[in-house]
């Protein structure tokens, strides 16, 4: 039997100190020709210190909930960092990671942000234990947005197996596994899934305790981070992660293996595995559709016996296990950094990549044929060994994917198509054993963020400007998303679950007086049709950015669509009148709400500003106002020389003609509010909370959806008025759709996921 864990984690210190030996002769570097260097992105700014940032990549995600992102990562001195678009770390933070309640453990781990309750309010979930610093307790510990301690967990002491003699040393084992949330179990919950050295696979629900059936034995140490992906539908994510195997455990392997785990009946089962793979599976898997239709687990191996397999990546059927056509790939070395999938040749296809330690990066197409083979680093430059793992993101704004990779001695930005080098190195000199990150960071831009190390001791955090994408990122960060579940997000939505029952109310009093049908948006960018005709959307032409509004002609013959970063897409007969997309703004955009003429529109943006284009006259914002809460909905009246804005304590601002009918900012309410409507007749409105509750200002009451008993939508919900005024449908995050009054049901979506999740509903009157 060959040694454990702690065993395992000497022989990685020694490879990860090799790595950085060979790869950063940082005192003997020549100079490079000036007329040789590409151009340099220009740098925000450079944060240097004691602390290394090894292994944990930065997430960017919105902690605070203002609307603009902010920058999370670990170090080796176990403190969790959450730093703003200027560097500045939020009140509250950082925070030391302390899996036992009184000592830090150095983090490894990518923290991963979520939405663990529905609210809005973020959790920041981190792995704490590491192979660089001896004798620390490891686990999990989750924050609050404000840095306190939402709860901590520690995983156990390493033993040999259930039935065998343990072998504790003291020290609870670390969590390099970065942490997935997803709901695993079907409560319509998210959950925290992760491996650990302990030999378990762990999934918690969202107050840190286990799952029943967790942790699964997994016979060796788990270094892969898990992909959640459902895969049978059943409402339930399934987990892909791989792992470390030994004669004589659980598994009858030297080598490795990859589990596809389902839980079920209370309980976690195998759906497949693989079992004797010939090398430690320490990657963490990529799912995405290789070219035959069917989701794939894209995987690398690891470096302990040095093989074949070492060298191999490996790429799996979801739903069966069996190898997808082409695969495995055998690279010149070690594959220990991880993979990415993406477009990034832009022929429609989906292409894998994957760093070396022969210093290399590799690009695959879906069938498993070399694209490209690249040593990012040029002759005289240090580095050779390329650890990091890849991201693939439009880093030049020219509309097609690139990757960004970074070695023992810079970041290196490179052409999808090719390989070539798009800037000069970042940050040369330190060494980047991670991934880089991209994000959009609003009126501050879109950045590149890296993390890295010095071998003599400190780190650094840098940002970079680069060009607004001209397409959808595909793989901006280490896992993909913010959930770092590695793969598209399915059912069992990983951030805001969906808590809706799919429509089955009758139509009330069915009447095409009401309205011919409507169309429902996705955030995704995707566009339904119910009742009308479909006039195409975002997603159709290759956009997928964070759509917030549908709003229709008054022909009902087209509609725009509205992103939350301005810009307006049109489509049937929607006239372009203008947008803010691609100019400097204070708060995303939020709203839009067409004139009555159909030839003009405003858009409103979350600090209560308001755009005009076409004949939309402006009447006044709060864009100047001292708030109490944020601005999120906005209904013109009638006659178009006005309109109101809805804050989300339901206090309402009246502009132009917009006649004050009453509001709810001074009651005590379940939910907040979250969206509003005016009726036809500009006698008033309606407000909906989010938990379904409808509220009447100036007009009847027909209903709403907690009175059903059939749902609680999650946020996201919309209330949209018929034709006639005596009704109005209710737009759930899943796509379900419920109507009141006279409001007659074309039918619904229902059942998507957070990452399509409905955000508008537009009714063709």
């Amino acid at each position: 039997m060959r040694p454990w864990t702690r065993q395992l984690v000497a022989r990685l210190v020694a490879a990860s100190t090799a790595i950085l030996a060979v790869g950063m002769p940082l005192l003997t570097l020549a100079a490079r020709p000036a007329a040789a260097l590409p151009p340099a992105l220009a740098t925000n700014w450079t944060i240097t210190g004691s602390a290394r940032n090894h292994s944990s990549s930065p997430e960017i995600a919105d902690v605070n909930g203002d609307g603009v992102p902010e920058i999370v990562y670990g170090d080796l001195d176990g403190w969790v960092h959450v730093r703003r678009a200027d560097g500045s770390e939020l009140p509250g933070w950082p925070q030391l990671a302390q899996p036992d309640g009184a000592h830090p453990a150095a983090v490894e781990s990518s923290p991963t942000v979520a939405d663990l309750d529905g609210n809005g309010k973020m959790t920041v979930i981190v792995g704490a234990g590491s192979s660089w610093i001896a004798n620390q307790s490891g686990g999990v510990v989750a924050f609050n947005a404000d840095g306190s301690l939402r709860w901590r967990m520690q995983t156990g002491d390493i033993m040999a197996s259930p039935s065998m003699r343990p072998v504790p040393d003291g020290y609870s084992e670390g969590v390099f596994s970065t942490p997935a949330v997803g709901d695993v179990d079907g409560d319509g919950h998210p959950d925290i899934v992760f491996g650990a050295w302990d030999n378990k696979i762990y999934a918690l629900n969202r107050d840190g305790a286990a799952l029943a059936g967790f942790p699964f034995w997994q016979d060796d140490s788990v270094w892969s981070s898990p992909a959640l992906y459902d895969i049978d539908g059943d409402g339930r994510m399934e987990i892909f992660v791989g792992g470390d195997s030994t004669l004589g455990g659980s598994v009858p392997w030297n080598g490795g293996v990859f589990w596809a785990l389902d839980y079920s009946n209370g309980g976690i089962h195998e759906l497949w595995a693989h079992k004797q793979v010939d090398e430690v599976v320490d990657g963490s898997p990529a799912v995405a559709d290789l070219g035959d239709g069917r989701l794939a687990a894209v995987v690398n191996t690891g470096s302990f016996y040095n093989n074949v397999a070492s060298r191999q990546v490996f790429a799996w059927h979801l739903d069966d296990g069996s190898p997808v056509p082409g695969w495995p790939v055998t690279t010149g070395g070690v594959n220990s950094g991880g993979v990415a999938t993406g477009d990034v040749n832009g022929d429609g296809h989906t292409d894998v990549v994957v760093t070396s330690r022969d210093g290399n990066v590799y690009a695959y197409r879906g069938d498993g044929s070399l694209l490209w083979k690249v040593a990012p680093q040029a002759a005289g430059e240090g580095g050779g060994e390329v650890s990091g793992a890849p991201i693939i993101a439009d880093v030049n704004g020219d509309g097609k994917q690139d990757v960004v990779v970074g070695n023992g001695w810079a970041t290196f930005t490179l052409n999808g198509h090719d390989g070539a080098r798009l800037f000069s190195p970042l940050d040369e000199g330190w060494s980047f054993q991670n991934a880089p990150a991209v994000g959009n960071f609003g009126a501050a831009g879109w950045r590149l963020v890296v993390t890295g190390m010095h071998p003599n001791g400190g780190g650094v955090v840098s940002s970079f400007s680069i060009a607004k994408p001209g397409t959808t990122n595909e793989w901006p960060q280490w896992r993909k998303n913010a959930p770092h579940v590695g793969a598209p997000v399915s059912g069992g939505n990983p951030i805001a679950p969906n808590l809706c029952a799919r429509p089955t109310n009758p139509d009330a009093h069915p009447s095409d007086a009401s309205g011919r049908g409507y169309w429902e948006l996705g955030i995704d960018g995707s566009v339904y049709a119910f009742g009308v005709p479909d006039y195409g959307s975002p997603a159709a032409l290759g956009i997928h950015s964070w759509m917030v509004n549908v709003a229709p002609t008054g022909t009902g013959n087209g509609y725009w669509v509205l992103g939350r970063d301005g810009g307006v897409f049109s489509f049937g007969d929607a006239a372009f009148q203008g947008s803010m997309g691609g100019k400097p703004l204070n708060a995303p955009i939020i709203s839009m709400a067409p004139t009555p003429s159909g030839k003009g529109y405003w858009l409103l943006a979350a600090d209560g500003g308001v755009f005009s284009f076409g004949d939309a006259a402006f009447w006044g914002s709060t864009g100047a106002m001292h708030l109490n809460a944020p601005i999120i909905s906005m209904a013109p009246t009638k006659t178009g020389k006005g309109y109101w804005l809805l804050a989300l304590d339901g206090g309402i601002f009246s502009f132009g003609d917009a006649a004050f009918a009453g509001s709810t900012g001074a009651m005590k309410l379940n939910s907040p509010v979250i969206s509003m409507a005016a009726a036809p007749s500009g006698t008033g409105y309606w407000l909906l909370a989010a938990d379904g509750g409808v509220f009447s200002f100036g007009v009847p009451f027909y209903g709403s959806v907690p009175g059903t008993g059939v749902c609680s939508p999650p946020r996201g919900t919309q209330i949209r008025p018929t034709k006639t005024g005596q009704g109005y449908w209710l737009l759930a995050g899943d796509g379900g759709v419920f109507s009141f009054g006279d409001a007659k049901y074309f039918g619904a979506k229902g059942g998507l996921s957070f990452a399509a999740m409905a955000v508008d509903l537009a009714v063709r009157k």
